[in-house]
């Protein structure tokens, strides 16, 4: 099965958040389990300054409405040997960031993205050929919407298979109407059935409406976006239409990067069959960062500084969750009132507070290995993977029961020794302090607290999995499909 994946992110060229991680990870896992994956991004000087490439075929041609755009096609290979169709616009894609710079968007995205999305889309048609189309995010999402819509693509494209995969239903790439002449299509898909969303272009919609098939990252949360109109964005009833060809595959934890027992930013590496390294890496971070030793739990938590990982929860519950003896460090940025609150809070508690509101991958290493207990308080979580990160590590995660978190954490019971953290329901101060109060009933406890600690390390959340999970889906897309047309 030829797969070629659609993102605009790619770990570790060209990263703004998890989707790189999963595009960076799952191609090799479907090479793994014998599919012949690609990956088609478009060309960010980042990817070319560090990996060699050479032009496939000569100049081609996308148009973004009456504009003429040429571009080439580039190849290049990761470490794993996979290809990387790469679409190369100096005037788009040679720039700083990947969706802006200095904080803030590109005020050219939308055309930045249409026309990576006609480029992309006539790669697979015109050189990759695939079995499955496999886009991610809006940013992506004009790939299936042209093939389906753009004449001269459908006929190139034949039988493929369009899958659309939504890691985040909060970014949809809602634009005006009058932008809907960029995208080359006839109007008569500017209508309910096809991109119009309450008189406004949706391109996440139109992928919805227009691809074959449609996942999330989580069976959770593709429950809980069909279900609330908080969590569904507008989208839930569009989701819900799909029916059985919409569902939620658990996004998997890459362990080639994320293992301590092959960590080189860590103090000293360690992992299930000797976790004696662990407590060498605590006591490093706690020197690293000026917090004293004390016979108490440490709790880490890496995220963006915003209300949706719960950043403001956790700042409503903060003197509760300090008052349990916990020391916590956060590496955080986003928000700046959460932001100026968390560094104000430094100074009520110096000996028990960290907050680090820069991006420091090696720091976040530290963290999951340095700490006994990873939180992660979200407000919704489509699927998250620091907290299959920390399980890896050893170290128990706190986490609201929402999205993938409720799918990878169960609450820990001592008496039956089963679980792997602690999880609360309802997105309140008090529920959230009274998990951190368990956890550090458990921390007291020495063998409840390794018995615990192994049931972390036996959690597997591989690609590999993940990746037999989609080839599963995308084969009974094609099925169904075939079926179709020869209908």
């Amino acid at each position: 099965m030829k797969i070629a994946l659609v993102a605009a992110e790619i770990s570790p060229w060209a990263k703004a958040g998890g989707l790189a991680d999963v595009i960076g990870a799952l191609p090799a896992a479907f090479k793994r389990a014998g599919a012949e994956p690609c990956v088609i991004l478009p060309a960010y000087s980042s990817i070319l300054a560090r990996l060699p490439a050479r032009q496939i075929g000569g100049l081609f041609t996308a148009f973004t409405g009456v504009e003429s755009h040429p571009f080439r096609i580039l190849r290049a290979e990761d470490s794993e040997r996979v290809p990387l169709y790469l679409i190369d616009h100096p005037g788009f894609f040679g720039r700083p960031g990947v969706y802006g710079d200095y904080g803030s968007d590109y005020q050219d995205n939308l055309r930045r993205f249409i026309f990576f999305g006609r480029a992309a889309a006539m790669a697979a048609a015109e050189v990759i050929h695939p079995d499955v189309v496999h886009a991610h995010d809006w940013h992506a999402s004009v790939v299936p919407i042209v093939l389906k819509a753009d004449p001269a693509l459908r006929r190139t494209i034949g039988d493929t298979t369009l899958a659309f995969t939504i890691h985040n239903l909060a970014f949809q790439g809602i634009f005006d109407v009058a932008d809907f002449p960029l995208l080359g299509i006839d109007w008569s898909y500017f209508t309910i059935e096809g991109l119009e969303f309450y008189g406004r272009m949706n391109l996440m919609k139109g992928a919805i409406m227009l691809s074959d098939g449609v996942s999330t990252v989580s069976p959770t949360y593709a429950k809980e976006v069909t279900s609330s109109p908080d969590l569904g964005f507008g989208l839930e009833g569009v989701l819900r239409h799909k029916g059985d060809r919409f569902v939620g595959i658990l996004n998997g934890a890459d362990y080639r990067e994320w293992d301590p027992r092959i960590d080189p930013f860590i103090a000293e590496k360690y992992g299930p069959d000797d976790p004696r390294g662990k407590a060498a890496c605590k006591r490093e971070l706690r020197a690293r960062l000026g917090l004293r030793e004390h016979r108490c739990p440490l709790i880490g938590m890496v995220t963006r500084m915003t209300s949706q990982k719960g950043c403001d929860l956790l700042r409503d519950a903060l003197d509760g969750v300090m008052a349990a003896d916990v020391q916590i460090v956060m590496l955080a940025s986003g928000d700046a009132a959460l932001e100026d609150f968390f560094r104000s809070a430094q100074k009520r508690y110096p000996e028990s507070l960290r907050v680090i509101t820069r991006f420091d991958d090696a720091m976040a290493h530290r963290i999951q290995a340095g700490s006994d207990s990873f939180l992660m308080p979200s407000r919704f979580e489509p699927c998250g993977l620091t907290q299959m990160y920390a399980l890896k590590y050893g170290t128990a995660p706190i986490v609201r029961a929402t999205g993938g978190l409720r799918d990878t954490v169960s609450e820990f019971d001592p008496r039956s020794r089963t679980g792997n953290g602690f999880v609360f329901e309802q997105y309140l101060s008090d529920a959230l302090i009274d998990a951190v109060r368990r956890m550090c009933g458990v921390f007291q406890d020495e063998k409840s607290w390794r018995c615990l600690m192994r049931n972390c390390f036996a959690a597997d959340f591989s690609w590999d999995r993940a990746a037999r999970n989609y080839m599963e889906w995308f084969a009974r897309l094609r099925e169904a499909k075939g079926k179709a047309l020869k209908a």
